[in-house]
């Protein structure tokens, strides 16, 4: 039976508008195991409330480090084979870097600044009937502020935020270099983590301090195109 690999809905021509779906997704195709994935509108009903998760056998697997670690320990996947310690450092200190800052900092351009918040609340929203398409999105919002504050970095002015954001980018940038992937010739388990976040920051609808930084690094350009081709061949990027 084909893992079940539940996620949100495409959109803004990225596999995913989630980089933790895209995420969890390409863990799959690393590991080379079957998997059907399907769409789900409200994440409350997810098993921690958040996107993505799959179910393998009847058993749910929620948040995406969790997902990789039932994948290598189940399947015998090994996502840093070849790496050394030294650069299994590296790739554990970046996905920590682009989780627990650049990630939020995404999230606050999309869900709090004012321009992009229009887009983003016409798109999760726009399709809900009338009085709800008017509350959904407030609570939704006030929950993401909530959020944003508990976690620490929306206790920020708005320029600090987002040079928080341009520096995680520009050591992106910089630890990728003219390698054709994150840690050298083939891609690892950074790769699944940073290309999604990289596509996501490059999203041309959703302009601002955070697409200015990313398209400030040419190697970008090159580097979700070749990720892209490798993960998702079919176009939906």
């Amino acid at each position: 039976m084909a893992i079940k690999y539940i996620q949100f809905q495409s959109g803004f021509g990225v596999p995913n508008p989630s980089p933790f779906c895209m995420k969890g997704e390409i863990l799959l195709k690393m590991a080379g195991v079957e998997y059907k994935a399907e769409i789900m509108d409200d994440p409350r009903k997810a098993p921690k409330g958040k996107l993505p998760f799959l179910i393998d056998n009847g058993i749910e697997v929620a948040d995406t480090t969790l997902i990789k670690r039932h994948l290598e320990d189940k399947y015998g996947a090994d996502f840093d084979a070849g790496l050394t310690e030294e650069q299994r450092a590296i790739s554990h200190a970046m996905a920590r870097m682009i989780e627990e800052r650049l990630y939020w900092v995404t999230l606050y351009s999309r869900w709090i600044d004012d321009q992009n918040w229009a887009i983003i609340k016409d798109f999760w929203f726009g399709g809900m009937p009338p009085i709800i398409r008017n509350i959904v999105p407030i609570v939704a919002q006030k929950q993401v502020k909530n959020g944003l504050r508990a976690h620490g970095i929306g206790r920020h002015a708005e320029e600090d935020i987002y040079a928080f954001g341009a520096a995680d980018l520009a050591a992106l940038s910089a630890q990728l270099g003219q390698k054709p992937f994150m840690l050298g010739d083939k891609p690892s388990s950074l790769d699944a983590i940073a290309y999604p976040i990289i596509a996501n920051s490059l999203i041309e609808e959703l302009p601002g301090p955070m697409l200015d930084a990313a398209k400030s690094h040419s190697n970008f350009v090159t580097y979700v195109q070749r990720c892209g081709t490798l993960w998702f061949p079919d176009g939906q990027h």
